[in-house]
């Protein structure tokens, strides 16, 4: 997930998880530090992208029969003002690549709880993610 701050989503996540409900999120370093706190008071298992580049994928799984995706970032702003769409399937071909993208992020972030808090600029990201892998002749 890129960005988790919408309180009324974030709490829902937080309610399932309290009811018993598996909750797992792989989310982006610099986008979650702002619901760390409620994050991590409420016990969710959070796996953190701590690299340079962004975790942009904005999806979620449930009980692995349903997917939720599309450009809709889940903010207050997200749900209330941008211009934004979500597309809802339980499409198994469609299912499983997402599912399978999840689990490969579960695992290559496993031990990455940590969520730094360091400030940057969106020109440091720009940089990191594009220039420096257009100078990468390798």
């Amino acid at each position: 997930m890129f960005v988790l701050s919408c309180a009324v989503l974030l709490d829902a996540l937080i309610d399932a998880h309290r009811k018993g409900v598996t909750v797992r999120i792989v989310c982006d370093n610099m986008k979650i530090s702002g619901s760390a706190y409620k994050i991590t008071e409420a016990g969710l298992d959070v796996r953190v992208d701590n690299s340079p580049s962004m975790m942009h994928h904005k999806f979620m799984i449930i009980d692995q029969e349903i997917l939720l995706t599309g450009s809709y970032n889940w903010t207050a702003s997200g749900a209330a003002y941008n211009r934004e769409n979500v597309f809802i399937t339980d499409e198994k071909y469609v299912l499983d690549q997402f599912v399978g993208e999840f689990e490969k992020l579960w695992v290559k972030f496993e031990g990455s709880s940590e969520i730094r808090y360091e400030p940057i600029t969106s020109c440091e990201v720009i940089r990191n993610r594009f220039v420096h892998r257009s100078n990468d002749k390798s």
